[in-house]
């Protein structure tokens, strides 16, 4: 599976904050990580891709494995110079964007969505001083099969 981390922000992402990211994310996993950025003219935000190639989870871990990555995304939140909002699920975000394009608050169908904003009729699953993480396995499995 691919696992899609999906950061939208108001400026384009530096490219010495776009490294120091994908280090954060090379000391926490093996396998590939792939970059990629965008700017649609039809879009409000600047997309930047962060893809885990071939990562699976197993239903014994995926907590664990989602609170890992909720705080890695805490720790570049803490070090970017703009506040960006993250989506991740499993191989393409481009259908949440859109949909979070239209209403920010509307993310109650996102697998994994971490941001520094409280939404209001949604309880966190992780909320801190820095961020918020909404985590929902009823659309986005992470590759994970519940019984």
């Amino acid at each position: 599976m691919r696992l899609v981390n999906t950061y939208l922000s108001d400026h384009e992402m530096k490219r010495e904050d776009i490294q120091v990211i994908c280090n954060i994310f090379k000391k926490q996993y093996e396998e590939n990580i792939e970059v990629s950025s965008y700017k649609y003219d039809d879009r409000k935000y600047y997309e930047t891709d962060f893809d885990i190639i071939d990562i699976e989870f197993l239903k014994e871990n995926i907590y664990i494995e989602i609170d890992k990555l909720i705080k890695i995304h805490e720790i570049v939140m803490q070090l970017v110079d703009q506040n960006i909002e993250i989506i991740v699920a499993n191989d393409d975000t481009d259908t949440e964007i859109q949909v979070f394009e239209k209403n920010c608050n509307d993310i109650s169908g996102f697998g994994l969505f971490i941001t520094s904003r409280k939404i209001q009729e949604l309880e966190p699953y992780y909320t801190s001083d820095i961020c918020n993480a909404y985590l929902n396995f009823e659309n986005v499995s992470f590759g994970v099969m519940f019984e």
